[in-house]
């Protein structure tokens, strides 16, 4: 099945595997800064009563207490991408799929076969979560402005369409937030769906040559 509730769907699937990739990367290099951390060893010791003194000799209470265990430190990134993926997990469990170790997978291999109404609700959930990640790295959409190429609903020249995933996954949506008006729609979107923002597939809208960054 199609709608642009699908389309929505997949676009935000897609835009959220690319930020968590991102995110896992994050992680690696905040693991690997942890670990280069705990292996530094104190050269100097402030003792409160003569000062600095050198970690072999003098004041052993500074000794004892600089080579206690010190609580590890978080790594904020690796924490974020596990939360991340619980709750993926969660939402993966709430639809009709297959059980399996990737939430991502199941949620994307599913869209496909989803009424519409639920498609729209799993792109809010994927949506909440791409914007909450995308707010920490500091990474905005993936996306690319199509000049001379205006929208077929309202005629603005504000569409972009969005380069997450494969090629054959982009979509072209309108930033005006212009709004589908259902059956005879200008947006001649396949399974118009009144109210919902227009969507399209790439190839229905846009040549290679009309791309350009934003």
């Amino acid at each position: 099945m199609t709608s642009p509730h699908h389309l929505h769907a997949t676009a935000a699937a897609w835009s959220l595997k690319s930020v968590l990739e991102h995110l896992a990367e994050l992680a690696e290099v905040g693991a690997a800064h942890i670990a280069a951390e705990t292996l530094e060893a104190p050269t100097l010791l402030r003792s409160p009563a003569t000062g600095r003194r050198h970690a072999l000799g003098g004041d052993t209470s500074s000794l004892a207490a600089a080579t206690d265990p010190q609580p590890a430190r978080r790594n904020r990134w690796a924490d974020m991408h596990t939360r991340s993926h619980r709750r993926l997990g969660w939402l993966a469990d709430q639809l009709p799929t297959p059980a399996g170790p990737d939430g991502w997978w199941r949620i994307y291999d599913t869209i496909p076969r989803l009424q519409p109404g639920t498609a729209a609700v799993i792109t809010r959930h994927l949506a909440d979560e791409d914007t909450c990640v995308r707010t920490a790295v500091g990474c905005g959409p993936q996306r690319e402005l199509l000049r001379g190429v205006t929208c077929p609903a309202c005629r603005r020249r504000d569409v972009y369409v969005q380069t997450s995933g494969p090629q054959e996954a982009w979509t072209v949506v309108c930033t005006a937030d212009c709004r589908c008006l259902g059956l005879g729609c200008r947006c001649r979107a396949s399974g118009a769906v009144e109210g919902v923002a227009h969507i399209w597939p790439r190839h229905a809208i846009v040549t290679d040559t009309a791309m350009t960054a934003a």
